[in-house]
């Protein structure tokens, strides 16, 4: 379910969900973060390279970005036609932890997709206003460059903060996408000494 692109409410989930589970699969891939990432924590702080950037902050760079992409792609963040909030693009911790009882009652086990290095347009837009670093490799809107220590140490501990999340929940898998590195540069370029 690509739901980082577009924002899916917890009811058009939940019904996903159902289809699942009656068709008789166990698993459903939920894309939370592909291009956008429309699902927030909590405590979204993370300290990256000593420095501190505080919850309020990355959620607020996150969601900046969430909406600049769907103006940008002239998307309609609302699956089931509610527009009573306007301004709601992502779930809530407390929208996911319904979710993830929903799909346990369903026997559906979830696994969370978080794209990197690549489709990361909004993580990418927080990485570099954040820490007032260029992250992207080569002029890319949605990959960072994974020779710069700025750009993966905040890769690195925003996923961690996600994979603690959906481990605490039970989650078996983890999916990091890893697919088309700067396919928006025109110039996709992954050589064998970007791997480590």
């Amino acid at each position: 379910v690509d739901c980082g692109r577009k924002y899916f409410n917890v009811e058009s989930i939940n019904a996903i969900i159902d289809s699942a589970s009656a068709a008789g699969m166990h698993y459903v891939m939920l894309a939370v973060g592909n291009d956008g990432l429309r699902f927030l924590l909590n405590d979204m702080s993370l300290t990256v390279n000593g420095t501190t950037y505080d919850s309020k902050s990355v959620s607020a760079a996150i969601h900046t970005a969430n909406k600049a992409y769907d103006n940008k792609k002239s998307y309609n963040p609302y699956t089931l036609g509610d527009t009573s909030n306007v301004d709601v693009e992502e779930l809530t911790e407390t929208d996911m932890n319904a979710i993830m009882r929903h799909a346990n009652d369903k026997g559906v086990q979830i696994i969370p997709l978080i794209n990197t290095p690549g489709h990361m347009d909004s993580i990418l837009y927080a990485a570099s206003s954040l820490t007032g670093t260029d992250c992207s490799y080569s002029g890319s809107a949605r990959t960072i460059d994974v020779n710069n220590a700025t750009a993966v140490g905040f890769t690195q501990a925003l996923l961690q903060k996600y994979i603690d999340y959906f481990k605490g929940k039970g989650c078996k898998f983890f999916n990091m996408g890893a697919d088309e590195y700067a396919n928006d540069t025109g110039n996709p370029s992954f050589n064998t000494g970007m791997y480590r």
